[in-house]
């Protein structure tokens, strides 16, 4: 029998998929790198969900073994874990030269997999000042935003008067990406507070946290003076201590500048996920976003979505504007959303740009909302 004529003689139909939004970065990933000749430098690092499975390939006396043991005893545990390869020395036959812990690390910022970095070598195999210096240089300056865990046991750390321990060095430089910690049990210490903050969930509500007051599972603690104690809040120095009361938390959770951890973390996944979902509106979009007023609104209200789940992952929060003024917001004006969002009118924009087919600039206000840390209370008694 004739099939007869085919209907898109008169009504054509075409099916026009979008394509698949991209992903952002995982801000969760921990990456150790080691001097273990089992990974091959075509390889250069591997994915891991097990301590065991590390033990296996590495042996539970390699240092990749002992850092990743330490990372996946955090409660709740991390998913996931990079060990990477620093060719300190070469297998057999392997070409090249030795490489230096730098080199190395600056070999894996080629992969975007990682976000956090920790170095592990055998405990007679001593990584240098100068060589976590010149790391801690190449994270601050990566393109992509990284962060870096130090563990230092010197005993200058505690000194007041000390000015070229390693602490008292990378404060003095200034460097917002680097965590350290002092650690006289464990060489890996600061792999244990990584992994706590990197279990965070930043697409759930209410799931940012603070890494003061948390625990550090099979790190001993450290018993400090009050004076100890102050000298490595001074150096930005970080510490797993025992208070009087029988408990142990790490403290203050800060960077080598200043920084709060949680603040550095939260705020590199705020970059990332405004960047990644405007860029997916364009990406994604069927048809152009012109450049009127209705489409600069569509972007702007692409951002605005991606600041309410900073809003709702306890990110950002209402607060009072202190800085200076963004279209409408003043000084001294309240965020009741937590942030606002102002693009510049388009009547307002250079020719130049417009020709280039650039959006006005997007600027957005928000307020952090931070973590208490100290509280004071007085009682008033009366007879």
């Amino acid at each position: 029998m004739p099939q007869g004529l085919p209907l898109s003689g008169i009504v054509n139909v075409d099916i026009i998929m979008s394509p698949a939004a991209t992903a952002g970065r995982n801000f969760g990933a921990m990456l150790i790198m080691g001097t273990s000749t089992v990974i091959p430098l075509t390889e250069r690092l591997r994915l891991y969900t097990s301590a065991a499975d590390i033990g296996t390939d590495f042996g539970l006396d390699s240092a990749e073994y002992q850092a990743a043991s330490l990372y996946f005893s955090q409660s709740p545990q991390p998913q996931q874990l990079y060990i990477g390869r620093w060719a300190k020395t070469l297998a057999s036959g392997e070409e090249g030269k030795t490489e230096t812990l730098a080199e190395a690390v600056n070999a894996a910022l080629e992969y975007a997999s990682w976000y956090g970095l920790a170095v592990a070598t055998a405990a007679d195999d001593v990584v240098s000042d100068e060589d976590i210096l010149a790391v801690a240089a190449a994270i601050e300056a990566a393109g992509q935003s990284r962060v870096f865990a130090v563990t230092t046991a010197s005993e200058a750390t505690l000194s007041a008067t000390s000015t070229t321990d390693l602490a008292a060095r990378l404060k003095a430089a200034g460097y917002a990406r680097t965590f350290v910690q002092y650690s006289t049990h464990s060489r890996f210490a600061a792999v244990s507070a990584f992994a706590r903050a990197f279990t965070v969930n930043f697409s759930g509500s209410n799931t940012t946290l603070t890494l003061k007051f948390k625990t550090e599972p099979g790190v001993t603690y450290e018993t400090l003076s009050a004076s100890q104690a102050a000298v490595l809040e001074s150096k930005r120095a970080n510490a797993y201590v025992l208070f009087a009361n029988d408990s142990a938390i790490l403290q203050q959770g800060v960077m080598a500048n200043g920084d709060f951890f949680d603040e550095r973390h939260g705020l590199d996944w705020l970059q990332n996920y405004v960047q990644t979902n405007l860029y997916n509106l364009l990406y994604t979009s069927t048809s152009k976003i012109p450049q009127t007023e209705a489409g600069i609104t569509r972007l702007l209200s692409n951002v605005e979505a991606s600041m309410d789940q900073a809003v709702t992952n306890g990110l950002i929060a209402p607060g009072v504007w202190n800085g200076g003024a963004i279209g409408q917001l003043a000084a001294g004006d309240t965020l009741t959303k937590g942030y606002y969002a102002y693009a510049q009118p388009l009547a307002l924009q250079a020719q130049a740009d417009r020709e280039a087919r650039k959006a006005p600039l997007i600027q957005v206000a928000c307020k952090l909302a931070g973590a208490v840390h100290y509280a004071d209370v007085q009682i008033n008694v009366v007879r």
